[in-house]
This record gives C-alpha cells, sequence and structure tokens, in this order.
C-alpha cells in the first residue's frame, strides 16, 4: 500500500477536513433561517411607488458592436456643436486610449449622422434613422441615466454589466 497515502488521511486531516463541512452546513443552516424570516417583497414596492409597477420582464439588449447609443437614443447636442474640431482635454483627461495612439490633438469630435427629432407624444427625441422604433416611443424604457468614467467600450462594458471596471467580476451576461 501507498505509505504517502496513509499518511496524508490520519485522524487530524480527516478532522480538520470534516470541520470544514460541518462549518459550511451550519453556516448554511443559520442563512436559510435568515432569509425565512425576511420580508416577502411583493408589495413592499407598491406602497412606495407612486404608480402601481406593470413591467413584468425586462430584456437587457447588450449590443456590443450594434448601433451606437449616439446614433440611435442618446440625444447629445454639445457633441453635434463640437462635430470636427478637436476632441476636448476634458473628455480624454487621464485616460489610456490605446486605440488611439497619437496625438490627442489629432483626436476630432464626431457629431451624429443623423437628425434626432421628437417621436410620440411624450416627446422623446430619437434617431430619424429608426422611425419605426419612433412610433413606438410612447411603449418603451430608455435608461440613460447610466454614466462611467471609461471612455473605451470594454472597460464601460465591465462596468456597465458588473458594477466595477475590474476584469473577471461576475455578471449577468
Amino acid at each position: 500500500m501507498n505509505e504517502q497515502l496513509i499518511n496524508a488521511i490520519n485522524r487530524r486531516t480527516f478532522l480538520k477536513g470534516s470541520s470544514y463541512s460541518v462549518g459550511s452546513a451550519a453556516l448554511a443552516y443559520l442563512l436559510s433561517q435568515e432569509t425565512q424570516a425576511a420580508p416577502q417583497w411583493k408589495g413592499v414596492l407598491d406602497e412606495k411607488l407612486h404608480f402601481a409597477p406593470k413591467a413584468k420582464r425586462v430584456i437587457h439588449l447588450c449590443m456590443a458592436g450594434g448601433p451606437s447609443h449616439l446614433e440611435t437614443l442618446d440625444h447629445k447636442p454639445e457633441l453635434a456643436r463640437l462635430s470636427g474640431k478637436p476632441m476636448p482635454e476634458s473628455f480624454t483627461k487621464g485616460q489610456q486610449l490605446a486605440q488611439l495612439q497619437g496625438s490627442r490633438n489629432k483626436l476630432k469630435c464626431l457629431g451624429p449622422q443623423h437628425e434626432f427629432k421628437p417621436y410620440g407624444e411624450c416627446g422623446r427625441l430619437m434617431s430619424s434613422a429608426f422611425p419605426n422604433i419612433g412610433s413606438i416611443a410612447d411603449d418603451i424604457a430608455v435608461i440613460n441615466s447610466m454614466s462611467t468614467e471609461q471612455i473605451n467600450h470594454d472597460p464601460a462594458h465591465t462596468f456597465m454589466n458588473t458594477g466595477s471596471v475590474i476584469p473577471g467580476r461576475p455578471s449577468m451576461g
């Protein structure tokens, strides 16, 4: 018989290993008791909102490589004003522009290539490139409140999906 294996499996090693298992089981039991004591979520938000929620599902479209938000649903009048002009230093200060090597004075802003106009009763500004989406402007929700200090796409996607710019964090997509 293998002498190393016999020495590896002794009483001390067995008890040490089993204490992890017992400890994990005890922690799981204690945490399950705590979650069972937590209030149910159903109806909790109804009291705090000024309207009853209607949404039953959320479809999150993370279209890496899809149309730019600047050409679809995110109207930026300042970008249109800066079109063709050098990119202000305040836009890139402290950022690493790996894919844009060279002098920052050579970087120029490019404004929207399509006109933005109001759609629906809500008057939502959308690109004229998507008139069919504009026809349902009152039926969709657009979230424009996300912001990040990242100006490169990959770190910004990581931040959007995980809440952190550190690669390797868990995400839902």
